[in-house]
C-alpha cells in the first residue's frame, strides 16, 4: 500500500535536498602587459572549481594616468556615456585549447546593451561601476544640460589620477564580455584549461577625455590598466545533480547546448564627392547556412566635426554617428527584411527597441541629426559641460560631441519578436549570404547647417551579427559547432 501512495501522503521522510553551494573566487591575472599608445593584453587562467562556472562574475581593473602633471588645471576622465568600456578592445575565452567565445570591439558592443537598462540603473549602478555620468537636467533656456562632474579629489570623482589611493576602479559583467554566458552555464569538469584573454585599447584618443583649464601635453597622454582581476562564482550542485551532470558530459551521447556568438563584420562607406551625391553601398555579411538572431550596427565618421581630428573629444570611440539622410535595408534569403528602406529616424529607434527587447534609454538629441548638421536654431542640448578638475571650468563642444552621436541601429531577425531572446528563436539563412544595403544622401535639408567635411567623409561601419553556435560536451571533452 505504501508503494502506491504519492509522496505528499507518505508519513516517512523523503530526502528532496536540492541544495547548491556558491564559492566566490578572485582571480589575479596570469600575465598582463601594457604598451602606451598601442595596446595591452591580459591573460587569466581560471581555476576549475565546483560543477559549473556561473555567469554573474565580473572583470575589475584600476585606471592610472601615468602622465599626470596637474599643470594648468588639466584633467583626465572617461567618456560620460559608457565610461571604461572605451578601453576594452576584444575578449576571448578558450576551453581545452578551443576558442568557444569571442567578442571584438567589445566596449562599443557592450555600450549598446547598456542602453536597454533603466535610466535609474544607468545613474545609480552603471555610473559607479563604469566611471560614467548619465546625469542631466534642463536649464533655464529649456536645453538639456549635462550635469557637472564632481571636482578633483572629492568623493565619487570620475577623474583619473596617478595615485595608488585615488585610482579609479571600474568593472564590467562577465556575461557582457562573454556572450555565451547569457545562455548557458559552463561545466568545469571537462578536460583542458579555461583561459580568458582581454585586449585593451591603450590609445589616448580612443579612451580618455581631457578637461580642465588647459591642454594635456602629448608627452603626458599616457594611461594604464592596473591590477586587472576576475571575481567569479562557482556553483556546486547536490550530489545527485552533480553526478548526473558528470555522467552526461562524460558519456558517448553527451550534452549539447545552444548559445549566441557576436561576430564583428567591418566595412567602410566611401566618402561622397559633393553635397548632392546619393551613395548606396552593399555590404556582404556572409552567414550562409547559419542561424542568425539579430544585428547591431555602429557608424563612425573617420573625421570628427571639424574635419581635422579623427576622434570625438568628449565621447571617444563609444559613438554611432547619424549620417546624412541615411537609410538601410537587409537582404536575407534573397528577400527584403523591410517592405521599404528604413529612412525615418523614429522608425530606426523603434527597430532598435525591438532588437534589444526593451526601451533604449538615450539622452534627448543624441539620436537626432549630428550637431554640426542639425537644423539651425533647433539645438536641444546646451553646448558646455563641467568635467572633473580643480575648478569648475566649462568645456565647450557638447553639441558636436553628443547630438546625433548615439544613433545605434538594430535589426531583429527572430522568428517571434519580443520576449524570446534565445538562440532557439533564430532564423535560418539559406545558401546566399546576407547583404546590408546602406544609402546616404549629401543634399542638405532646408534650414540646416551646411554639410561638413566630416559628414561627407568616409564612415567606418561595424556590424555585430549575433549567430548561433552549439557546444557539444561528451567523453569529457568540448566541441564547438556552427549552427
Amino acid at each position: 500500500m505504501d508503494n502506491v501512495l504519492p509522496n505528499v501522503l507518505r508519513t516517512n521522510a523523503v530526502d528532496e535536498n536540492q541544495s547548491t553551494m556558491v564559492e566566490s573566487i578572485i582571480h589575479d591575472a596570469e600575465s598582463h602587459v601594457w604598451y602606451p599608445e598601442n595596446y595591452g593584453k591580459t591573460r587569466f587562467l581560471l581555476q576549475k572549481k565546483g560543477d559549473v562556472l556561473a555567469s554573474n562574475g565580473c572583470l575589475l581593473w584600476k585606471v592610472n594616468w601615468t602622465g599626470e602633471k596637474n599643470v594648468d588645471d588639466t584633467s583626465a576622465s572617461l567618456p560620460r556615456l559608457g565610461g571604461a568600456l572605451s578601453m576594452v578592445e576584444n575578449c576571448r575565452m578558450y576551453y581545452g585549447g578551443k576558442l568557444v567565445s569571442e567578442l571584438r570591439n567589445a566596449g562599443a558592443r557592450i555600450a549598446i546593451d547598456e542602453l536597454f537598462t533603466p535610466l535609474d540603473h544607468q545613474v545609480e549602478v552603471a555610473d559607479v561601476k563604469l566611471g560614467s555620468n548619465h546625469q542631466y537636467f534642463y536649464n533655464a533656456d529649456g536645453l538639456l544640460q549635462l550635469a557637472p562632474d564632481v571636482a578633483t579629489a572629492s568623493t565619487a570623482t570620475r577623474e583619473i589620477r596617478n595615485s595608488t589611493d585615488a585610482n579609479l576602479e571600474v568593472s564590467v559583467p562577465l556575461k557582457s564580455l562573454v556572450p555565451m554566458f547569457k545562455d548557458i552555464l559552463l561545466p568545469t569538469a571537462l578536460q583542458g584549461d579555461i583561459v580568458l584573454e582581454i585586449d585593451w585599447n591603450a590609445r589616448w584618443t580612443d579612451s580618455i577625455v581631457e578637461g580642465g583649464g588647459g591642454d594635456v601635453a602629448d608627452v603626458d597622454k599616457n594611461f594604464s590598466v592596473e591590477r586587472p582581476r576576475l571575481h567569479l562564482d562557482y556553483i556546486t550542485f547536490s550530489n545527485e545533480v552533480a553526478e548526473a551532470l558528470r555522467d552526461e558530459i562524460n558519456g558517448d551521447v553527451g550534452k549539447t547546448e545552444l548559445y549566441r556568438q557576436a561576430v564583428l563584420v567591418n566595412s567602410q562607406l566611401p566618402a561622397m564627392a559633393g553635397n548632392n551625391e546619393t551613395q548606396t553601398t552593399d555590404v556582404e555579411l556572409g552567414f550562409a547556412n547559419r542561424s542568425v538572431m539579430k544585428l547591431y550596427i555602429q557608424k563612425r565618421n573617420n573625421l570628427f566635426a571639424d574635419g581635422n581630428t579623427a576622434s570625438n573629444p568628449l565621447q571617444r570611440s563609444l559613438v554611432s554617428d547619424g549620417l546624412l539622410q541615411e537609410e538601410f535595408q537587409l537582404v536575407v534569403n534573397n528577400k527584403l527584411t523591410f517592405d521599404r528602406n528604413v529612412e525615418v529616424v523614429p522608425e530606426m529607434y523603434s527597430y532598435l527597441n525591438q532588437t534589444g527587447d526593451g526601451q533604449a534609454n538615450i539622452l534627448a538629441g543624441t539620436y537626432d541629426d549630428v550637431g554640426a548638421s542639425a537644423t539651425v536654431g533647433l539645438d536641444v542640448m546646451a553646448d558646455t559641460v563641467v568635467l572633473p578638475s580643480n575648478t569648475a571650468h566649462a568645456t565647450a563642444g557638447v553639441r558636436d560631441a553628443y547630438q546625433g552621436r548615439q544613433r545605434w541601429i538594430g535589426i531583429n531577425l527572430a522568428k517571434t519578436r519580443m520576449g524570446a531572446d534565445t538562440p532557439q528563436n533564430a532564423v535560418q539563412v539559406g545558401q546566399n549570404n546576407m547583404v546590408l544595403r546602406y544609402t546616404r544622401n549629401g543634399a542638405s535639408k532646408s534650414n540646416a547647417a551646411p554639410n561638413t567635411t566630416s559628414a561627407l567623409g568616409s564612415v567606418q561601419l561595424n556590424v555585430w551579427v549575433e549567430c548561433v553556435k552549439a557546444v557539444v560536451m561528451r567523453n569529457g571533452k568540448m566541441e564547438v559547432v556552427d549552427m
